[in-house]
């Protein structure tokens, strides 16, 4: 039976369901709303045909003012393709240890795992790469080569896949153009994509016995010299450009023994992780536009400052602290479990608290101190710190072993 025969069962939906309820990052909402898609079989028309409307190309803001592109399809036809990216998890075995990027029971944590494992950690030349726009640069004609590769038991799903990223054609403005866009980022099937394009890379370092750690895009490689890291680095830009892939030059970063180096959003040093640099300014970032946006709107609507202070806990509650899931992405699920160090929780705790106290007047000023900091408890503000130090200490006690009664 091919996978695609899958779309169409309603086993395989409620199988799917279940599998997010225990392990996904789903708000009650969604669940109401998948389960309603799956009641009402919405997925047939789609599931049936294998007919998929053309992608709209659109840009998102990231930090920084920069663009993004990415694709979007039907909400309906965007369900169906996210049941086939996980019954896709049949090939996870096709890529090496050294993948850890949307692959069932793989997450920072192996990674860092497997990282503290490299012998002579501490004495290690560190290069940190990334690939520019990986997801909408794979040429469509190799990437499908890539697919035959790992796809080679089931020739109808490898007919569709090889139609559907063959088609070069995507709407945007409202009109339909050409393009090769690779494995469109924002389209669901774009996550094993990833994981495929860069394998034959992936097992050419593993070889060499080069310590090599990829997520997606971001990669890790350690050499006992400079020498070697900057022969790796030749390696690999050759290897890449080959696929049709550059570099970001803005994302390279070498670090000699000892010195600091940043990968998935931590920062190494001396045997300690914390919050990298970056990941610091963007969550800085994220907390300042809230806010502002949050006075503006205070100020249109004459609302109190409780209700807009509250307004931005929530916000960043949920992105911190979602809870009862088991999502890589959430806060807490990914940095609490390796950080060694709350230094930089630290400092979104100050800064969060100067921004909840800036919502009250508009402007940085001591008289922000009149919100005080047991009021802003109230409202319910959590000190990532202190949400920290109590997954440790919950943790160790999970860990710590039963006495006989």
């Amino acid at each position: 039976m091919s996978l695609l025969d899958r779309l169409s069962q309603e086993s395989a939906w409620l199988e799917y369901r279940d599998y997010k309820l225990v392990h996904s990052c789903m708000t009650q909402k969604e669940f109401d709303e998948l389960d309603r898609f799956i009641e009402e079989k919405r997925y047939l028309p789609c599931a049936e045909t294998l007919c998929f409307s053309l992608p709209e190309k659109k840009s998102i803001n990231k930090s920084g003012g920069r663009k993004r592109q990415v694709y979007i399809l039907p909400e309906d036809e965007a369900r169906v393709l996210k049941l086939l990216t996980w019954l896709l998890y049949r090939y996870d075995a096709s890529f090496g240890p050294c993948c850890y990027s949307f692959r069932k029971g793989y997450s920072a944590k192996n990674a860092f795992a497997d990282i503290f494992r490299v012998k002579d950690l501490k004495d290690k030349y560190v290069l940190k790469l990334d690939i520019h726009d990986y997801f909408n640069s794979m040429p469509s004609a190799l990437l499908c080569e890539e697919l035959a590769k790992v796809i080679d038991d089931d020739p109808g799903l490898l007919a569709f896949l090889t139609a559907f990223y063959s088609r070069g054609k995507v709407i945007s403005g409202g009109e339909v153009i050409e393009e090769d866009s690779g494995a469109m980022a924002g389209v669901p099937l774009s996550a094993f994509c990833a994981n495929i394009y860069l394998a034959p890379v992936d097992r050419a370092f593993l070889a060499r016995g080069i310590p090599y750690f990829r997520y997606s895009d971001d990669i890790l490689m350690m050499f006992s010299s400079m020498e070697e890291l900057e022969q790796g680095l030749l390696d690999f830009t050759s290897m890449i450009e080959e696929r049709g892939l550059e570099l970001n030059p803005e994302k390279k970063a070498v670090s000699g023994p000892g010195e600091p180096w940043d990968f998935l959003g931590f920062r190494y040093q001396d045997g300690k992780l914390d919050l990298a640099g970056a990941t610091v300014r963007k969550m800085k970032g994220k907390i300042s536009r809230k806010a502002r946006a949050l006075y503006r709107w205070r100020l249109r609507k004459g609302a109190d400052y409780d209700r807009a202070a509250a307004a931005m806990i929530r916000k960043f509650n949920h992105k911190f602290y979602a809870s009862d899931d088991e999502s890589d992405f959430t806060w807490s699920r990914w940095f609490f479990p390796l950080l060694s160090s709350a230094e930089g929780l630290r400092v979104i705790d100050a800064y969060m608290i100067s921004y909840l106290r800036y919502l009250y007047s508009g402007r940085h000023f001591k008289g922000n101190y009149a919100v005080s900091y047991e009021h802003l408890k109230e409202l319910g503000f959590r000190s990532l710190v202190n949400e920290f130090y109590r997954f440790r200490k919950e943790e160790g006690e999970l860990r710590a072993p039963r006495t006989k009664q």
